[in-house]
């Protein structure tokens, strides 16, 4: 079964205020924040125009969370991302699905950890835009 990564640059202003987060993190949703000076999660700025989080911060989704991706994402998750070269946000919904249904399985039914070599082998992705290059 083909995965399909979609990368865009059509992107709204995000409407995620301090609040909102706050609000996630009282649901239990996101971990409660332990350092003022280095925080599990901030809000993106007013004027934003596009994703552009600080190093060592990903861009996440609300929907992400009320629908169970914890963050931070498990390794196989972010071996995925690595190997694709993509970001979580350039997931879409089912893409993320096919992933979890994946661990589910190796988990549930083999009682093994996630294994590369067999996703490589059931399954072929592909993004629809060339990645980018690695900043010089």
């Amino acid at each position: 079964m083909p995965v399909r990564l979609v990368a865009t640059n059509d992107w709204r202003p995000s409407s995620m205020t301090e609040h909102r987060l706050l609000e996630l993190e009282r649901e239990g949703l996101l971990r409660h924040r332990t350092s003022l000076s280095s925080p599990e999660w901030i809000a993106p700025p007013a004027d934003h125009r596009e994703p552009n989080p600080p190093k060592g911060y990903v861009v996440s989704f609300a929907k992400f969370h009320r629908h169970g991706l914890g963050a931070p994402p498990s390794r196989f998750m972010r071996a995925l991302c690595h190997h694709y070269r993509v970001e979580l946000q350039h997931l879409s919904p089912n893409a993320i699905t096919v992933v979890a249904v994946f661990a589910a399985v190796c988990e549930g039914y083999l009682g093994m950890m996630p294994h590369w070599e067999l996703w490589l082998h059931l399954y072929r992705a592909s993004s629809l835009t060339p990645p980018l290059e690695p900043p010089e």
